[in-house]
C-alpha cells in the first residue's frame, strides 16, 4: 500500500507540476492578444521572410502605441508583443528559416553606452544585444545600423548597414561567429539606407552616394540615370532590377545594371511635379511581377501617390489604389500586399494575375499546437511576467504539498474539527 501511494504521489507531482507549467505557458501567449488596428497609426518598418505567415512591424507613437507588433496569418491580424529595443527602430530583418529569430538596428552612441544591433528569438517579445557588436570608431562611437538582410541561402549570414561605417558581413553561426568590414573602407562614409540580397550571393547596398553591387567582396557602383529612392532585385533572374528615382519614376535594368531603361507608362503624372517613386517589391517567384509606389513632389513637401502593378517586368504599369501617406515599404505575400506609410498600414487584395509566394501550412494563431510548437516551451519562460511568477510559485507549493505531504495531516485536521 506504501508503493501505491508514493507512486500516486510521484503521479500526482508530475501532474500538478505539468499543468502549472502549461497554465504559465497559456497566460504568457494570452497576455496582450488584444488584436491591433495597424491602419491609422505610423507604421516605419516591415520585415517578413519568403514562405512564411509571420511578419512583424515597427511603429511609431499614433493611435496604437508605438513599439514591436507581431502578425502569425500573413497581416490579416496584429498583436503589439514588445516595446522594441530601443526607442527608435531603423532596420528590421527575419531569419529565412527560424521565423522567430529576429534581428533590429538601432541608433549609434558612445561605446560604453551603446548596443545598435539586437537579436530576438521568440519572435520580437525579447530583444538581447548581439552577441557580436559593431566596432566603435576612433573617437569612441558605435555606428547607428541603417539596414540589414540576411541571405536567404546562407541563413547564418546577417549583412549589417551603418551610418557612415559601411557594411558589415556577420557570420551568426555558433561555431563560426565573426564579422568583417565588406570592400574595406571604399563605402566607410556613406550611409547606407537599404540592402538587398540578389541571386547567388550578390549584394546591393543603396546609399546616399548611389548603388554599389558586391560579388566577392568588392564594391562596385552602378551607374544610374539620377538619385535613387528605393531598389528592388529579381530573385529569380539577378539580372532584372529596378530602382524608383527622386523625381522622374522609374528605371528597369534587364543586364544586370549596365543599362537602364525608363519605365513609366501607366504611371499618372502631375505637371510641375516630381515623380518620386518611395517604393519597389517583386514576385519571389517571377520577377516580371513588381509593385511600385509613388508620390509628388513640390519644393520641400511630398504629397502620397498610388500603389502600381505591372506583369510584364515595368513596360506598363495598372493603378491597383490610392494611399492615405507616402508608402515607405511594400511587401508582397499570399495573403495580398501591405503598404506601409506614416498614414498606417494598407492592405491590398491580391491581383489574380500576381503569382502568391509558394505557400507552408497556415498557423495556427492562438492554439496550443502552435504554441508549443512555436519554439521551446522552456524559453517562454526564462523571463516570466507577473502573473507566470505566481502561477509557478503556486505550483511548486501544491506540487510539493502533494509530494511530501503526510495523510495523517489531514486527518488530524479532520479529527480537531470534529471535536471541536
Amino acid at each position: 500500500m506504501k508503493t501505491i501511494s508514493l507512486v500516486a504521489r510521484i503521479g500526482l507531482f508530475a501532474l500538478v507540476l505539468s499543468l502549472g507549467t502549461l497554465a504559465a505557458l497559456i497566460v504568457g501567449e494570452t497576455q496582450g492578444l488584444a488584436l491591433a488596428d495597424l491602419s491609422g497609426t505610423p507604421v516605419q518598418l516591415m520585415a517578413t521572410a519568403a514562405h512564411s505567415d509571420v511578419m512583424l512591424a515597427a511603429l511609431g507613437d499614433g493611435s496604437q502605441a508605438g513599439g514591436i507588433y507581431r502578425s502569425k496569418d500573413g497581416g490579416k491580424s496584429w498583436q503589439r508583443v514588445s516595446s522594441g529595443p530601443g526607442p527608435a527602430v531603423n532596420a528590421l530583418a527575419m531569419h529565412p528559416t527560424q521565423h522567430t529569430v529576429m534581428y533590429a538596428g538601432t541608433a549609434g552612441g558612445p561605446m560604453s553606452t551603446t548596443d545598435s544591433l539586437w537579436r530576438s528569438s521568440d519572435g520580437g517579445t525579447a530583444w538581447q544585444k548581439s552577441l557580436l557588436s559593431l566596432p566603435g570608431s576612433p573617437n569612441g562611437l558605435i555606428p547607428a545600423v541603417s539596414a540589414l538582410a540576411i541571405d536567404p541561402l546562407q541563413p547564418g549570414v546577417l549583412y549589417v548597414g551603418t551610418s557612415g561605417h559601411g557594411v558589415y558581413r556577420f557570420d551568426t553561426e555558433p561555431n563560426r561567429y565573426g564579422y568583417q568590414l565588406m570592400g574595406g573602407v571604399s563605402l566607410y562614409q556613406a550611409h547606407v539606407k537599404g540592402l538587398v540580397v540578389g541571386p547567388e550571393g550578390s549584394l546591393y547596398s543603396l546609399t546616399n552616394e548611389g548603388i554599389f553591387l558586391s560579388q566577392g567582396g568588392t564594391w562596385q557602383e552602378l551607374v544610374v540615370p539620377e538619385a535613387v529612392v528605393s531598389l528592388a532585385v529579381g530573385a529569380d533572374d539577378g539580372e532584372r532590377l529596378y530602382i524608383g528615382g527622386a523625381s522622374t519614376g522609374i528605371y528597369r535594368s534587364t543586364d544586370g545594371g549596365q543599362t537602364w531603361e525608363q519605365a513609366n507608362r501607366g504611371i499618372e503624372m502631375i505637371p510641375g511635379a516630381a515623380l518620386r517613386v518611395t517604393a519597389l517589391a517583386v514576385d519571389q517567384n517571377d520577377s516580371r511581377h513588381v509593385l511600385a509606389a509613388t508620390s509628388y513632389g513640390v519644393g520641400n513637401r511630398l504629397a502620397p501617390g498610388s500603389v502600381y502593378k505591372s506583369d510584364d517586368g515595368g513596360y506598363a504599369w495598372t493603378r491597383l489604389a490610392g494611399v492615405n501617406g507616402v508608402v515607405t515599404q511594400l511587401v508582397l505575400n499570399q495573403r495580398g500586399i501591405y503598404a506601409a506609410s506614416e498614414g498606417g498600414l494598407a492592405h491590398y487584395e491580391l491581383p489574380p494575375s500576381l503569382s502568391p509566394p509558394t505557400t507552408l501550412p497556415e498557423v495556427r494563431s492562438g492554439t496550443l499546437i502552435s504554441l508549443l510548437q512555436e519554439q521551446n516551451p522552456l524559453e517562454r519562460l526564462s523571463k516570466p511576467t507577473g502573473a507566470q511568477v505566481l502561477i509557478l510559485a503556486l505550483t511548486v507549493a501544491l506540487a510539493g504539498l502533494v509530494l511530501v505531504g503526510r495523510a495523517e495531516w489531514v486527518l488530524n485536521k479532520k479529527s480537531h474539527t470534529v471535536l471541536g
